[in-house]
């Protein structure tokens, strides 16, 4: 079991802590041979001296300040021990928080890193109203890049061999209630040894509140017994109801049961969740864009990674299932209603597109603006509106020109499925 640890704003009198880890060489070695422009660092260390005679300008500078700025310790909580510092302050021009973590030299590798970034990403979200945080450092930090990566931030962008990572309020909470999931769901089947994932637009930085889904996806070694299933099956309800208002617990979807049936395709005791609702049933197999993005993508959040068993999908395969979309798109969506879900069919018509045309899978976000870049689409101003529309789906939740156009789009659809049709009949299989 992990440590437990705490956040800690200092004392006056208890910046001594802060003084001895920024003149100790280990702990400030990642900071050495930068052309930094003030007196009080020393660039073949990367300590920065903190003198007595400084802390009360910076203790008023960076103390109390919130929510322009936070600066704590992070403590062990089983003996109160510190460990190391974490701080936030509001970058205006940028419209996020750019952050700060050290962890004294002697108590890295224990797994201390992503507790205490978690425990600030806490604070700055849900106590001074943070929209994003931001941080950067170089790309051979693969160890702080990890920690990152695990606590929910995405890769904003990358230059120069500096790497910027991101985290918005949104991630945020959507990554505390994957965590809530996960805890819930591998207590359950503790005895199943359960691996778990996600994979989807949660790891295609695609995820978009009030239109896409949080696919999972959980393993097990041992057969899930009918008292497990019935506790799972309605789980989604059950933690909506213990936190009102949290959107994000109906959107997971997905299957439960055996690695060895989801490999056989055996019979088997499934837990099943989908969009329209959720049944305890006995196969369950994922099409060849979901497998190609659990491989690719997909991201263990529990127990030991089984994908070295599972075989990547061939182009005949991702071929056979964009056909079926198409054929889907023709039998379906010759006639549209007053939903989001009507514009589905435009990204699902681009990613099949991109898909026959590079052999493999991307975010129905990034489908559709390559379609758009390669002028693939008739009708890209429905596909532009989409577009828009995906990128902020709550702003239009009550817009009904929206809906008004979206029960329209039939034709347009049909116009672009013919491209689609074109594309399946030149492909080479």
């Amino acid at each position: 079991m992990k440590e437990s640890l705490y956040l800690h704003i200092p004392a006056y009198e208890e910046l001594w802590y802060r003084q001895k880890i920024m003149q100790d060489p280990d702990t400030m070695s990642y900071n050495k041979d930068y052309d930094l422009n003030f007196n009080d660092y020393d660039k073949a260390t990367g300590c920065i001296d903190f003198p007595k005679k400084k802390w009360a300008d910076w203790y008023t500078h960076f103390i109390g300040q919130e929510p322009h700025r936070f600066y704590a310790y992070i403590v062990r909580a089983s003996d109160g021990e510190f460990i190391g510092e974490v701080n936030v302050h509001r970058n205006v021009d940028a419209g996020w928080y750019e952050m700060g973590i050290v962890l004294e030299a002697k108590y890295r590798g224990k797994g201390y890193a992503e507790a205490a970034l978690r425990l600030l990403l806490q604070y700055a979200f849900e106590k001074i109203g943070a929209e994003a945080v931001h941080n950067e450092f170089e790309e051979e930090r693969s160890a702080a890049l990890q920690t990152h990566l695990s606590a929910g931030f995405t890769r904003y962008r990358q230059e120069n061999r500096i790497i910027e990572l991101l985290i918005t309020k949104e991630r945020y909470f959507r990554q505390k209630a994957t965590d809530c999931m996960t805890s819930v769901i591998s207590k359950v089947l503790a005895d199943n040894q359960p691996s778990i994932y996600l994979y989807g637009s949660s790891v295609l930085n695609d995820f978009r509140l009030g239109w896409s889904d949080i696919d999972i996806l959980v393993l097990t070694q041992k057969c899930i017994s009918q008292s497990q299933a019935q506790e799972l099956v309605m789980l989604r309800q059950k933690l909506s109801e213990n936190e009102a208002g949290n959107p994000y617990y109906r959107s997971f979807e997905g299957g439960m049961l055996t690695l060895s049936a989801f490999i056989s395709q055996e019979s088997n005791c499934v837990v099943y969740w989908g969009t329209s609702g959720q049944r305890i049933t006995d196969i369950y197999q994922l099409d060849s864009f979901c497998m190609t993005e659990l491989l690719q993508n997909g991201q263990l959040l529990y127990g030991v990674d089984v994908r070295d068993q599972f075989k990547m999908p061939k182009y005949a395969d991702l071929y056979n299932d964009v056909k079926k979309h198409y054929e889907s798109i023709r039998k379906y969506a010759q006639t549209t209603d007053r939903s989001f879900y009507s514009f589905g069919w435009l990204f699902d018509i681009a990613r099949g597109l991109y898909t026959l045309r590079n052999g493999t899978v991307t975010s129905k976000t990034d489908a559709a603006q390559w379609v758009l870049n390669n002028n693939l689409c008739p009708v890209a101003d429905a596909l532009e509106v989409a577009l828009e529309i995906r990128k902020n789906p709550m702003a239009y939740r009550n817009n009904s020109e929206i809906f008004n156009y979206a029960e329209t789009l039939g034709s347009a659809i049909q116009r672009f499925a013919d491209v689609l049709e074109k594309e399946l009949g030149s492909a080479i299989i």
